[in-house]
């Protein structure tokens, strides 16, 4: 399973360094939410370069969740197979 990461390298203290922002089956279907975050957070935060969202490959575990709001609603950012493209 392909996790979109989001990866603080520099925690502070409380805060995991790793988030699970979602899960994707492919990379494929990863890699454009990745670049729209990034896009979106560099865009938001220009000065902070301490973080990196990554698409990463990982054994699915329990402890492995999106965050609070991907797991009780998706996104309306994020698209599900049920949803076409916009042209």
């Amino acid at each position: 399973m392909w996790f979109l990461l989001i990866i603080l390298l520099t925690p502070l203290p409380g805060i995991n360094h790793v988030a699970v922002l979602n899960t994707f089956t492919t990379y494929e279907a990863c890699q454009p939410e990745r670049d729209r975050i990034g896009f979106e957070m560099a865009e938001s935060y220009p000065y902070e370069n301490n973080f990196r969202i990554v698409c990463e490959f990982r054994e699915a575990k329990p402890s492995l969740v999106p965050v609070y709001h991907e797991r009780h609603a998706r996104s309306p950012f994020t698209l599900t197979p049920s949803q076409p493209l916009a042209q």
